[in-house]
This record gives structure tokens, C-alpha cells and sequence, in this order.
């Protein structure tokens, strides 16, 4: 199943659990690389995140609510950097999508989506679990992804399989790295 979303552009929207909440829509284009696209819903900005060949591009803003989020800092991000992106190494772009290994069979949460019959499959961790759904004929691919996370709750549904989109990273003169980020906000 994750090669097959691997090697084929799709979309996907929904809503998040990052942020305290709100929507995300995703598009992943296998040549250019992976946009997810997050609006908060207590303060209605968008905030941006690229992945290419293992570097993520998170937009400065965004990376800053998450610290905030996660308690671990406040930073303020002058307005010099409100359209500027963090690089980061290391992580593969399918991490936003793909379904772990340690994901196991759950007949019981079975369903269907967008009237396609899917099996589920859920990973779970502590406050964590998702479940996968997949479809059960044709192509196995993700259809949809229902999270939780310390009591919040969201659903992802994947949809346009091979269409045409275009992802673009941002220009190099838009990015700096987390160092720079680290000593640029206080």
C-alpha cells in the first residue's frame, strides 16, 4: 500500500489535530515532492509545509505555533520571516502519509469511502491512534486517515490518484536553516 502511494500523485483534505485544530489539504507529486497546506481554525492562517528528497521546508509561522503548542517554546518570529521556510534533514517525505509497519488488521473498523469497500488497519501508541482505511478492491491505497491525538480527533480522505498537480519547494533565498531560525527568534 505505501508504494502505491508513493509512486502516484494524490490529494488529500481534512482536518488536523496539529495546531489545536483546523484543515490540512496535501498534494504529493512523486517527481516534485509534497505540499501540506494547514489553516488554523482559531486563527484562520495558512501555513505551509514542503518535503523533497528527505528535506522538509516548514513555514517559520508554523513551526513556531507547533513549538508553542508543544509547550517546549514561545518564539516570536519577526516579520522578516513570516515567509520564510525551516529546513530540516532526515525525514522522509511519505512520513505524511504513510501507514507504519507496526500498523495491525482491525476487521472491526472496516468501512467505506466515497463508496469504495476498505479493510482498516490501525497503529496505536499511548494517547496515539490511527486508523487506516484502504481500499479493499482494485488499487490497495489509502483512502482515508482517522487520527487521535491527546483527545483530539481528525479525518484525512485521500482522493485524485494520478492527476496532474504542481508542487514547487520555495526559492533558496525563502529558506534558512534551524539554526538560523533558533537564533533569528526570541
Amino acid at each position: 500500500m505505501n508504494f502505491q502511494m508513493r509512486i502516484r500523485s494524490f490529494h488529500a483534505s481534512g482536518t488536523t489535530t496539529a495546531l489545536g485544530g483546523g484543515s490540512t489539504e496535501m498534494w504529493w507529486v512523486p517527481q516534485q515532492g509534497l505540499h501540506v497546506r494547514t489553516t488554523s481554525d482559531r486563527t484562520g492562517k495558512t501555513s505551509d509545509v514542503f518535503c523533497k528528497d528527505g528535506t522538509t521546508y516548514t513555514s517559520a509561522t508554523l513551526l513556531a505555533d507547533a513549538l508553542r503548542q508543544s509547550g517546549r517554546a514561545d518564539p516570536a518570529v519577526p516579520a522578516a520571516l513570516s515567509d520564510v521556510y525551516v529546513t530540516s534533514q532526515g525525514q522522509p517525505c511519505d512520513t505524511y502519509y504513510k501507514i507504519p509497519e507496526m500498523a495491525k488488521p482491525d476487521p472491526v473498523q472496516d468501512s467505506t469511502v466515497n463508496g469504495v469497500k476498505t479493510f482498516a488497519v490501525t497503529a496505536a501508541a499511548g494517547p496515539t491512534q490511527d486508523v487506516y482505511q484502504i481500499a479493499d478492491e482494485g488499487t490497495y491505497r489509502l483512502l482515508q486517515l482517522k487520527s487521535k491525538r491527546d483527545g483530539r480527533t481528525s479525518t484525512t480522505t485521500y482522493d485524485s490518484f494520478g492527476e496532474k498537480f504542481t508542487v514547487a519547494m520555495p526559492p533558496k533565498d525563502k529558506t534558512i536553516t534551524m539554526s538560523e531560525f533558533r537564533s533569528r527568534v526570541g
